[in-house]
């Protein structure tokens, strides 16, 4: 990554998934928890891939409603910056609000 002088890098911390996270506003507007993630967080699939070691064929598994495993909900929320149990709380949301 490229730096301009005197300008500092953006510190990123782990946020709560709550109501109010912005993903949860695509869930509640009928997205797909993957595709929430993916839009909000502008996560190209290779990105997603190159980064948690996930394959693109397993990426498409879990848009077509698979049930991630917990290494994976691990290495999702690390990438999206939010906690395991705050993923598993959106996919939870995104299947009962079809």
């Amino acid at each position: 990554m490229v730096y301009r002088k005197g300008e500092r890098a953006v510190a990123k911390e782990i946020r709560a998934y709550t109501p109010d996270h912005p993903v949860a506003k695509w869930i509640a507007d009928g997205d797909h928890w993957l595709t929430a993630w993916v839009g909000q967080m502008c996560t190209p699939w290779q990105t997603i891939t190159k980064r948690t070691g996930i394959s693109r064929k397993r990426i498409n598994e879990l848009n077509d409603d698979a049930e991630p495993t917990p290494d994976e909900l691990e290495l999702l929320a690390e990438l999206w910056w939010v906690t395991p149990e705050g993923l598993r709380r959106s996919i939870e949301e995104a299947k009962a609000n079809p």
